[in-house]
């Protein structure tokens, strides 16, 4: 068999020198005959399209013309792109500066038009907000960019190495002595002890909350799973600095005042996610309908849209690393004054901005290897504080924000405090602090992490849902239920809340509430026991709005309330962390109770301390509070500065 060729390129067989019948011999007559009009039709069309072309040949070379030209213009835009991609890459340290340098000048320009238009003007200086907040924003601005990148950056290890190892060293050798440690926890004691004296003068009752403090610790130490293992130098740090910070923050003047312009700032900062929610949800968190009445925002539209605000920003900071540097200094501050272990501090400082699934995260890759007392530890710190979202909606509830933002960080060291004093450790630590490093986000860029921050918040948002609507049926159920059988003996108000807040009628006096208020302060314990703090805060802004509670009482019960402590959580921690650390679930189940209670004791640690320095409503920061059903502000930045 061979190959042959017809004119337009297309191959046939043909059979040669073989003996064919006439039907053979016409069908290959047959073959050969169609690709032979095959190719006349082929040919036919290339005609055409030849005579078509050159009728339109005038108009081709037009098209021609400027596809050339534009593709010459691409052509030396992508050159000069590529150009200065490189140019800029060679020299990128040196453009960077510049950029900075330009930056610089600007805002140093800027800096000093306002401060000359302020005094040109006769405009009172405000530290709070103004020109007096850009002076202080401009100091802490330069004072810390000298320290990072000239004291720290040139003389960083020279003095690490001259001055603070030298004192560290010191401090470890003198520490051994046993004398020196019980001089200076009596001379601490017998300074406190004098402070109150002095300070409670003509308020007695004040001294109550500090019994209670004293009470509470008792109590942890009698039911501690190790008593004669505790290191009370944990205990002491932990209620020493929660006693420090309180002062700075309920009785220093300037300390008050930092404060409470951080808690306006912060109020008036989540009061922008109303733009975002308003047009969203429209008048269920407005407050008004299209008609214009009034009518009360929805919970779930208007309050806890701020997590979703809160948590788009958060996970920008988280993203840039200035979340994670802030953690591992607070976590570096408990670690060297407390004596507890790197993962256990770092994870009570994360627990101040991040929730009590989200803080376990910092230290995720040591879980497996913790002792039960750390993993009390990590469990504890997620019941005795609440996350930065929550606390979010907290204010939008009307709380005050100065005195949730106190609770947040006093309630760290109260937490490792009272998590060592009830479940001391037993065993040897295999964690170090070289193991613990918190990493940067993954997200491919800021915007990235932030729109990844509102849609996590989802889940948060769904979670608390969920859990309100069905707990509180559960307990309007079990209400419903006692309230009957109570009826039958002629007594129908005996309640679930009403029994239960019997039960913590000694825990609201124990926290120095005045006595006539004890009721309404036990039931807000109560109930943010049984059910969850939404549940409690809610009912206390209600209680402030009725102006049926005193500012005393207000106080005490904002921070004994700051805290996941609820059965809820139990569950959710025990699920998130055995999800971490699979095989450490057992372990977390048998600590998780523990952890609970030792949560719930270190809020009323907090609330005893706010009790024993509140003189006064004159000594308490103005509350940052904003009426939840009245509420009709409308965000500027003016504001905000």
């Amino acid at each position: 068999m061979e190959l042959g060729k017809v004119n337009n390129g297309y191959e046939i067989e043909v059979e040669l020198n073989l003996p064919v019948d006439s039907q053979e011999s016409n069908y290959g007559t047959l073959q050969i005959s169609q690709l032979k009009a095959q190719d006349e039709s082929i040919n036919g069309t290339h005609s055409r399209k030849k005579r078509k072309s050159k009728t339109q040949e005038p108009d081709s070379e037009e098209t021609d013309e400027v596809n050339q030209s534009c593709s010459f213009i691409g052509n030396a835009l992508e050159k000069f792109w590529a150009y200065l991609s490189d140019f800029l890459a060679e020299r990128k340290t040196l453009v960077v500066g510049l950029v900075y340098v330009i930056l610089a000048l600007l805002y140093n320009a800027y800096f000093i038009a306002s401060i000359y238009y302020s005094i040109h003007n006769n405009i009172s200086m405000n530290w709070c907000n103004g020109v007096g907040l850009l002076i202080i924003l401009t100091v802490i601005t330069y004072v810390s960019l000298f320290y990072f990148q000239i004291v720290k950056r040139f003389w960083g290890k020279s003095i690490h190495q001259a001055v603070l190892k030298p004192i560290g060293a010191y401090y470890d050798r003198v520490w051994k002595y046993r004398l020196v440690r019980y001089g200076f926890y009596l001379v601490i004691v017998g300074a406190l002890i004098t402070f109150l004296v002095i300070d409670t003068a003509g308020e007695r009752y004040r001294l109550v909350s500090f019994f209670g403090l004293l009470i509470f610790l008792l109590l942890g130490w009698i039911f501690s799973k190790h008593p004669s293992r505790v290191k009370w130098r944990h205990v002491t740090w932990g209620v020493g600095l929660q006693f420090v910070f309180g002062l700075i923050v309920l009785r220093w003047e300037l300390g008050r005042q930092v404060i409470q312009c951080l808690g306006e700032k912060i109020t008036i900062f989540l009061d922008y996610s109303n733009e975002g929610s308003g047009f969203v949800y429209g008048y269920l968190v407005t407050d008004k309908n299209m008609a214009g009445i009034a009518l009360g925002s929805v919970f779930a539209f208007k309050i806890l849209s701020v997590i979703f605000f809160f948590s788009f920003f958060v996970s920008i900071l988280y993203y840039y690393g200035i979340m994670q540097w802030i953690v591992k200094k607070i976590g570096w501050l408990l670690q060297i004054s407390m004596g507890t272990t790197a993962a256990e501090s770092m994870n009570a400082a994360g627990n101040i901005f991040l929730g009590q699934t989200e803080a376990p995260l910092l230290i995720r890759p040591l879980l497996p290897k913790m002792t039960k007392s750390e993993l009390h530890a990590v469990m504890t710190g997620g019941f005795a504080t609440i996350a930065g979202g929550v606390l979010a909606a907290f204010i939008s509830f009307g709380i005050s924000a100065s005195h949730l933002l106190s609770a947040s960080v006093m309630s760290a060291p109260a937490a490792l405090a009272y998590s060592k004093l009830f479940y001391p450790e037993s065993e040897k630590s295999q964690t170090k602090a070289d193991d613990v490093e918190i990493p940067k986000g993954t997200e491919s860029n800021a915007l990235d992490a932030a729109a990844q921050g509102a849609a996590n918040a989802v889940f948060l948002v769904l979670n608390i849902i969920a859990n309100l609507i069905a707990f509180l049926a559960f307990i309007a159920f079990l209400n419903g239920i006692i309230s009957w059988f109570g009826g039958l003996l002629g007594a129908p108000y005996v309640t679930f809340e009403y029994i239960m807040g019997k039960i913590f009628i000694p825990v609201a006096w124990l926290m120095g509430v005045p006595a006539d208020e004890c009721d309404l302060v036990a039931n807000l314990v109560a109930l943010k026991t049984i059910v969850n703090e939404f549940a409690a805060y809610s009912k206390l802004s209600e209680y402030i709005a009725q102006g049926i509670i005193s500012k005393r009482a207000e106080t005490i019960a904002t921070y004994a309330l700051c805290g996941f402590s609820n059965p809820g959580s139990i569950g959710t921690q025990i699920a998130a962390l055995s999800t971490m650390a699979p095989e450490r679930q057992s372990d977390l189940a048998q600590v998780a109770f523990r952890a609970f209670v030792a949560g719930s004791a270190a809020c009323f640690m907090t609330a005893c301390i706010a009790g024993t320095l509140i003189s006064s409503v004159s000594d308490t920061p103005a509350s940052t509070t904003l009426a939840p059903s009245t509420f009709t502000f409308t965000p500027n930045m003016t504001a905000l500065f």
